[in-house]
């Protein structure tokens, strides 16, 4: 195994996170993977488990567990997906060199764009996965841009920042605050 585990306090609810090491190139795909996140979190094997799309926004579900939900995430080295009994969003980005003003101008709120003044590649990167979690959370994705809303000033939905890895800012958008559990996936090598 890669890497520690956190475990956060558990309480009567709780979202499950999901991770593993992944390239776009890999033999195992992002379905299958998932597949594996859901069953780890049901501890139980499903025979039928069919992903669909719902037709106003194409947010993802599992037909056959219509209580249970998730949200995929991926980025450099990483797959991540949280899965628990509401509406969840995951984002995870990597920290990298970007011409990170001119893409908060292109595509963030005001406020936000204003609260980054001065502030380093990390915090562009917390924000915009705390803006990706958050449209994943709500299902609309991509359709009203990143623009109409600001995380810096609040969004009617639960927020935090999940510790990961260093180099890396992952956030999780829910209905509810709940306990939070890391856990990496083991190798299907």
């Amino acid at each position: 195994m890669e890497g520690p585990d956190f475990l956060y306090d558990r309480s009567e609810r709780e979202i499950m996170i999901y991770y593993c090491r992944w390239d776009n190139d890999s033999d195992l795909a992002s379905h299958d993977l998932l597949k594996h996140a859901v069953e780890a979190y049901l501890s139980e094997d499903q025979e039928s488990f069919t992903v669909c799309t719902d037709e106003e926004h194409g947010k993802p579900y599992v037909q056959e567990l219509p209580d249970v939900y998730f949200s995929i995430t991926h980025s450099g080295g990483y797959w991540a997906c949280a899965v628990g009994d509401c509406e969840v969003g995951l984002d995870l980005q990597e920290v990298r060199d970007r011409e990170t003003d001119k893409i908060a101008k292109r595509f963030f709120h005001p406020s936000e764009i204003a609260w980054l003044k001065d502030k380093d590649a990390e915090e562009f990167f917390r924000i915009w996965a705390m803006k990706e979690s958050y449209i994943k959370y709500t299902g609309k994705g991509l359709t009203e841009g990143l623009d109409y809303f600001s995380v810096v000033d609040g969004v009617p939905a639960f927020q935090q920042e999940v510790l990961f890895r260093e180099g890396y800012c992952m956030a999780l958008t829910s209905a509810y605050e709940a306990a939070i559990c890391l856990e990496q996936l083991p190798s299907f090598d």
